[in-house]
């Protein structure tokens, strides 16, 4: 195939199969959407600091210290990451345009809910080593992996903050891997993807349930990835982002438990710092 054949092969598939409506379309555009929406949703949380949801945080007994990158660099790089996990998808497209078409056989809900399941399996193997990989090798920890832990207290869109080139391998070949591994068809791919991109954002959100509904969903969650980003136990914890067998298998897991203040803790420190400053206001009043 010559080079304007390819051109002309590329922008055939892709004027095609890139309309709105088509499946192609929802596998690529659905998951920054939702990784944003969702994001977006818990940033406000963030800077409104209402009580009750506050009460909900996940918040450290043992702080240590706060974040080294600033909220802009943070926005600007998963950008970068999304924009490069997009030109892959358009790849992928060019290079496989039959693929959506392979898997349009319809399938009963059991057969494409064992799918869903078998792809959040593969995703958790690939995403465990690679994860491990990165901490366990001092290289790609320093020159890669060290750019996502520079956020020491996570929060909802620094999900995606990575360096570019772990973002490429961990995330975006770790999709294409679990599209194929699995067998999945476009669809269940694009809501096992929007899933997973959901799922890492709640679990850098920083909240429990019920301000973070899918929390107590899997073993996975908010409080359990929390305690990675604890430099305390950096090289624990490596299963993402669904389950923590991995973990348990291989004698990585660190049960959150204690780590953290209840949501009782939280609520009676915020009415004792309510009924001080109450205190304080009528102290100040009566000396006027």
């Amino acid at each position: 195939m010559t080079l304007a054949s390819f051109a002309a092969h590329a922008a055939r598939v892709l004027s095609e199969r890139l309309r709105p409506g088509t499946l192609e379309f929802a596998l690529m555009f659905y998951q920054p959407l939702a990784y944003w929406l969702v994001a977006g949703v818990f940033d406000i949380l963030d800077h409104l600091k209402l009580p009750f949801t506050e009460r909900y945080k996940v918040v450290r007994r043992e702080p240590g210290r706060g974040n080294t990158i600033t909220r802009r660099q943070v926005i600007l790089r998963v950008l970068l990451q999304q924009f490069i996990q997009t030109l892959l998808s358009l790849a992928m497209f060019v290079f496989d345009p039959d693929q959506c078409d392979r898997c349009t056989i319809r399938t009963g809900l059991l057969h494409r809910a064992s799918k869903f399941v078998l792809g959040m399996f593969v995703m958790d193997a690939w995403q465990y080593w690679i994860h491990r990989l990165m901490h366990t090798n001092t290289f790609l920890y320093k020159h890669l992996h060290s750019v996502h832990h520079t956020l020491m207290i996570p929060y909802a869109y620094g999900a995606l903050y990575n360096s570019v080139l772990e973002g490429l391998i961990l995330d975006s070949l770790g999709g294409v891997f679990t599209l194929y591994a699995a067998g999945l068809d476009c669809q269940t791919a694009t809501y096992l993807f929007v899933f997973a991109n959901i799922k890492t954002v709640v679990d850098h959100c920083n909240y429990r349930g019920p301000v973070n509904p899918i929390h107590g969903l899997l073993p996975n969650c908010a409080a359990y990835h929390d305690i990675h980003h604890d430099m305390r136990f950096i090289k624990m914890n490596f299963s993402q982002p669904f389950f923590t067998h991995w973990d348990w298998l291989l004698g990585t897991f660190v049960d959150p438990a204690g780590l953290h203040w209840t949501p009782e803790e939280i609520k009676m420190q915020q009415l004792e710092a309510a009924k001080g400053g109450k205190q304080q206001a009528g102290e100040t009043k009566k000396a006027r």
